[in-house]
C-alpha cells in the first residue's frame, strides 16, 4: 500500500491545525523572527542552536547527552552510536538552551464567553510562544492543568520538527471544548470536580518542572486559593515565570441588567441577584482589586505580570504584550 496518502493526510491535518491555532496566518512570519527572552539562559545544559560561528576555544566539548526528536543529527557522535548502539549529541559550554515550560489553565471557568474564550485565547497564545521558542531551537514541554487532575501534557520537545507535534495537541485542545461544550448542559457539567486551589490542580498536573527555566502560566486565575503557594513551588524549581493573566471582554465590562442568577463556573453553585449601575461599579472594583493583589504578589517575587483581555487581536498581545514587555525578543 503507497505511504501517499498517508503523508498528504498527514499534512491536510497540519495545515488544519495551523488554520485552527493562527486564524491570521500573517502571525507565524513575525513568529519566525521572535525567541524567548525572558530569564536567563541555562549554559551547557543540552546542545541548542549552534549561538557562535567561530570554532575555537569557546567550542568546548563539555558532555554527552542522549539524542532527542528535533535534535540536529551533524552533532550526534558516531563514534559512540557505533561502540554503543546508541545515539548520543555532543554539546559545548557555549551552547545555551533554554527550557519553557507552558502551563495552561483549562479549567472550567476558562471556558466562559462561548466561541473563542480564554481557553482558546490561551492555547493560541501558547502556540505563538511554542513556535517562537521552537524556532529558536529551544526546549518546550506542555502541561495542562484544571478540575484537580491533569488534562493533557506533552513532554519537552525541541527544534522546528517538532512544531506539528506541539500543534497537534494544541488544536485538540480547542476541538475537545468545543465538543464538550456542544453536547454538556450546565447539569451534567456541575458533577465535574471544581478547580479550588491553583497549587493542587498544577501538582496534579506533574508537579514542578524538572529542570531550571521559564514557566510561562496562562491562567484567569479564578481559585480559592493556592495560587501563592504555586508560585512558590516553580519559583523553587529554579523557573523564571511569567505569569498571564487572562480576562473576557464580558468579565471586565459586563452587559448585565435586571434580575439575574448567576452561576459560578467552577463550584456550579448558583445566587440570584438584581443587576444594578452600583452593583456593576462595585464588581469592576473588585475586579481591578484582585488584578492589583496579583501584580503586586508577582513583583514582591520578581514575577513577571501581563494581563491581557481576551477581546484584544492576537496579534496585538505577541507585539505589545510580550515583545515589548521583553518576554519575547528579536532574534
Amino acid at each position: 500500500m503507497s505511504e501517499q496518502p498517508l503523508i498528504e493526510q498527514h499534512a491536510s491535518d497540519s495545515r488544519q491545525n495551523i488554520k485552527l491555532l493562527f486564524p491570521d496566518v500573517a502571525l507565524l512570519a513575525r513568529l519566525e523572527q521572535l525567541s524567548v527572552a525572558a530569564g536567563s539562559r541555562i549554559k551547557g545544559t543540552m546542545a541548542g542552536k549552534l549561538r557562535s560561528s567561530s570554532l575555537g576555544g569557546s567550542q568546548e566539548f563539555a558532555d554527552y547527552r542522549p539524542y532527542a526528536p528535533g535534535d540536529d543529527i551533524r552533532r550526534l557522535d558516531w563514534n559512540v552510536y557505533g561502540r554503543t548502539g546508541r545515539a548520543y549529541m555532543r554539546q559545548y559550554w557555549d551552547e545555551q538552551e533554554l527550557s519553557v515550560n507552558l502551563l495552561i489553565d483549562v479549567s472550567r471557568s476558562m471556558t466562559f464567553g462561548g466561541t473563542d474564550n480564554k481557553l482558546h485565547y490561551a492555547v493560541r497564545l501558547a502556540a505563538c510562544i511554542a513556535y517562537a521558542s521552537l524556532s529558536g531551537e529551544d526546549r518546550i514541554a506542555l502541561k495542562l492543568y484544571g478540575d484537580s487532575r491533569l488534562e493533557n501534557q506533552l513532554m519537552p520537545v525541541r527544534g522546528k520538527a517538532s512544531l506539528p507535534i506541539v500543534f497537534s495537541m494544541l488544536a485538540e485542545t480547542i476541538r475537545k471544548e468545543e465538543k464538550l461544550r456542544s453536547a454538556l448542559s450546565d447539569a451534567a457539567s456541575a458533577h465535574t470536580p471544581p478547580s479550588l486551589s491553583m497549587s493542587e490542580a498544577i501538582n496534579a498536573a506533574g508537579g514542578k518542572p524538572f529542570k531550571s527555566g521559564v514557566a510561562f502560566l496562562l491562567t484567569d486565575a479564578m481559585y480559592e486559593e493556592g495560587i501563592e503557594e504555586a508560585l512558590t513551588a516553580l519559583l523553587a524549581a529554579g523557573q523564571k515565570i511569567v505569569f498571564i493573566h487572562l480576562l473576557s471582554p464580558d468579565e471586565l465590562e459586563p452587559d448585565l441588567s435586571g434580575e439575574l442568577k448567576l452561576i459560578d463556573s467552577e463550584l456550579g453553585t448558583g445566587k440570584d441577584i438584581a443587576v444594578s449601575a452600583p452593583l456593576i461599579d462595585k464588581y469592576k472594583r473588585a475586579v481591578d482589586g484582585y488584578r492589583q493583589y496579583l501584580r503586586q504578589l508577582c513583583g514582591e517575587r520578581g514575577i513577571d505580570y501581563l494581563f491581557i483581555d481576551t477581546g484584544r487581536p492576537l496579534s496585538q498581545a505577541v507585539q505589545r504584550d510580550l515583545l515589548q514587555r521583553g518576554v519575547l525578543r528579536s532574534k
